[in-house]
């Protein structure tokens, strides 16, 4: 449970808030600061932080290792090597469902040293008929405004706004993580605008990772049942051992292959995946938790002659029990089908399935639309 303020503390539902536009929102509540004589400066033409405009305040150690090195993998195919994937026909592939989410995370005020930064998320599945027609269901759509500054300064004036905004907004304070755990030299990082900022981005980060996550656990209990044959995919990691499930992690940040190993992965072809692997904890669990339990593969979706490394790879999570070469293939040869028509308008559309692409055109016309004439 993100920590919220306490006035109340539980974080009210989607549903409690309906989307309004930010710009008259905003407007709104300057006009209280102003009439109260609450000194806050404009920052709304900052940018989102997505674009990485003013979000560079901390900047991460590329020396440090991960909190458990060296990574521990079970090769369930034999050593990692590069496999051919047969592209599936159209209208072969078994995958009805996709899911994801968009956001933008945008500073509005500073008050003191302390940024005030909104975050608006947007999370939806796109379910496809037999024929191939896709929409978006209003069942599954929910959205979210956050607003995010520290909450424990014992400063007046943030605490009168965080009361401002309690009544149409959910209050986050980006210096507690992702267990509800105070983090350590609470008073120094308040009176830290870059690590606030940092701060603010991740936790807007996790947030709409939540409502992701969320979203999936609704579809596992309340529409997979319906049609179980149908796969469903996600965009990003998968959360835990969800069947008929499978997440694409495009930002490839944790490199769980080494030596030769890595070389075969950053070597893939166009139309190859690696054999694959589970991780495994550094305590000796074999078997893994429900996180570490899952199934692992890497694909090249394009060609990369003459790009990064890293051109169009994505990382395939599955449930546990994925585990056979058949069924590894038959899923990669979906993924490949699923690639067209592409998406070159999107920068990351090596990486993009079609239907997620579309998902998130429909999402941001959503945040289009909360944020239509911001800034002011």
């Amino acid at each position: 449970m993100m920590h919220t303020a306490a006035r109340p503390r539980s974080t009210p539902s989607e549903s409690t808030h309906p989307a309004v536009n930010l710009k008259t929102r905003v407007g709104q509540i300057q006009d209280i600061l102003d009439r109260e004589r609450i000194g806050a400066n404009d920052m709304s033409r900052s940018g989102s932080l997505e674009l990485g405009i003013g979000g560079g305040g901390v900047i991460e150690d590329p020396t440090q290792l991960p909190s458990i090195w060296p990574l521990r993998i079970e090769r369930l195919e034999g050593p990692i090597v590069a496999r051919p994937v047969v592209q599936a026909d159209p209208g072969a592939s078994q995958f009805r469902y996709f899911l994801d989410g968009s956001q933008q995370t945008l500073p509005v005020w500073r008050i003191g040293l302390v940024p005030i930064v909104v975050g608006l998320s947007a999370v939806g599945i796109l379910e496809r008929d037999d024929a191939g027609a896709p929409w978006l269901s209003g069942e599954t759509f929910g959205s979210k405004q956050a607003w995010i500054f520290p909450l424990e300064t014992g400063r007046p004036d943030l605490e009168r706004l965080a009361d401002i905004l309690s009544v149409t907004g959910d209050l986050h304070d980006p210096l507690y993580d992702r267990h509800d755990r105070r983090f350590e030299h609470y008073e120094y990082l308040a009176g830290h605008y870059g690590k606030l900022v940092y701060n603010a981005r991740d936790l807007a980060n996790r947030l709409r990772a939540q409502q992701e996550s969320l979203l999936l656990s609704r579809w596992r209990s309340d529409i997979s049942p319906l049609a179980p044959d149908a796969w469903i995919a996600v965009d990003g990691r998968l959360a835990g051992n969800v069947p008929n499930a499978v997440g694409l992690v495009k930002d490839l940040q944790t490199q769980h292959l080494v030596g030769h190993e890595a070389e075969t992965l950053f070597n893939l072809p166009q139309g190859h995946r690696t054999t694959a692997f589970r991780y495994v904890s550094n305590a000796g669990d074999h078997a893994g938790t429900a996180t570490e339990g899952r199934t692992m593969w890497y694909m090249r979706l394009w060609d990369a002659s003459g790009m990064d490394a890293r051109h169009s790879l994505v990382r395939v999570e599955a449930a546990h029990e994925v585990a056979m070469t058949e069924q590894i293939d038959e899923i990669s040869g979906w993924l490949l089908a699923e690639r067209i028509p592409r998406a070159r308008n999107d920068p990351r559309w090596p990486t993009l399935l079609y239907p997620i692409h579309y998902l998130e055109l429909i999402l941001k016309r959503h945040l289009s639309s909360v944020t239509a004439g911001w800034p002011s």
